[in-house]
């Protein structure tokens, strides 16, 4: 066993076998590499920002012992299910076409094999290797019921299995396969279509989030550190001893005044993490309601994050700068 198997084989056996099988469902052959590479990168991120975050090094310390291991594990997570779901989506929008081809291959008297392989072109990305697969695992002495089913299992794709489960109960009941797989394809673009117009009807809450996450709430909170900050600077300018004296010789009942306690550093630490809790969620949630899959919102995250505190921190500074 080499020393990348090694350290692999201490990680959590589910957690093995869920990034396995999104490998899998990704095309991903060496997974271990992939786990170790990204989740070192992670850490090396995380460790940067903890490091410049303006805390005491014991509480750096707890962050870090809290957030390295989510982190760690998270990432390889997050980055293999992402291109698991990028393909299946390439998968998904050229299958219709794919099915068309092998219907007419197979009109034309070709074997069911020799349909997969002639349809396995390279416009079909990654499905020209998984069609490739098929046929050569049939042409090897495979059934074709099993070799339609270990299709299914490469592809995680709700289409994409129903289609082949159908095709598989047609090809074993003796059925019109080339017919099936013409009404398939007419099926699944349809299914396609009606997708696309779904997401055109929830573009504007997508635009809703993105304005309200990414734009009004760094405006809004530097709108506050700026007044925070002017006020402090205000109190500070003012004589309370005076006042205070003022109120003594005149037989007040002792009332005061008081330069109230506010720390401003804290409140641009707040904001900013405010911010990226914030955009950190509404990355999902406009993933969740895209695409029906929250995993593939975390390509969002960096850019939505990275623009709000950015922003954060421009009109802080303009809003100083010209009042």
């Amino acid at each position: 066993m080499s020393q990348l198997d090694a350290i692999y084989q201490l990680h959590p056996k589910r957690y093995r076998d869920k990034i396995e099988e999104e490998s899998n469902y990704a095309s991903i052959e060496n997974q271990k590499q992939a786990v170790l590479s990204i989740g070192s990168l992670g850490v090396a991120i995380c460790s940067l920002i903890i490091f410049l975050i303006p805390y005491s090094t014991t509480i750096r310390g707890v962050i870090a012992a809290l957030a390295l291991p989510i982190v760690y594990f998270s990432f390889p997570y997050i980055a293999i299910s992402v291109a698991a779901e990028r393909r299946r989506k390439e998968m998904e929008r050229v299958l219709p076409d794919a099915l068309l081809l092998i219907s007419t291959n197979i009109k034309s008297g070709t074997s069911i094999n020799r349909a997969f392989l002639a349809s396995s072109r390279e416009e079909f990305g990654p499905l020209e290797d998984e069609l490739r697969t098929t046929a050569i695992e049939i042409s090897g002495g495979k059934s074709v019921q099993e070799a339609l089913d270990n299709l299914r299992k490469r592809v995680n794709s709700g289409l994409f299995q129903d289609t082949l489960k159908v095709l598989s109960d047609a090809i074993e009941s003796g059925g019109n396969t080339a017919e099936l797989l013409e009404s398939s394809a007419e099926d699944i673009r349809t299914s396609l279509e009606l997708r696309e117009e779904v997401k055109s009807s929830i573009r504007m809450y997508t635009i809703f989030i993105v304005m309200a996450a990414v734009f009004g709430a760094p405006i809004l909170f530097s709108i506050t550190v700026y007044m925070a900050e002017t006020t402090t600077q205000m109190w500070s300018q003012t004589d309370l001893s005076g006042e205070a004296s003022s109120f003594a010789s005149g037989g007040s009942t002792g009332l005061s005044f008081e330069q109230p306690d506010v720390n401003t550093d804290f409140l641009v630490q707040f904001s900013i993490l405010a911010l990226t809790i914030t955009n950190f969620f509404a990355s999902l949630i406009i993933s969740q309601i895209s695409n029906g899959n929250m995993k593939e919102g975390a390509k969002y995250i960096p850019f939505t994050v990275s623009i709000s505190v950015g922003l954060f921190l421009a009109v802080k500074t303009l809003l100083g700068s010209f009042l």
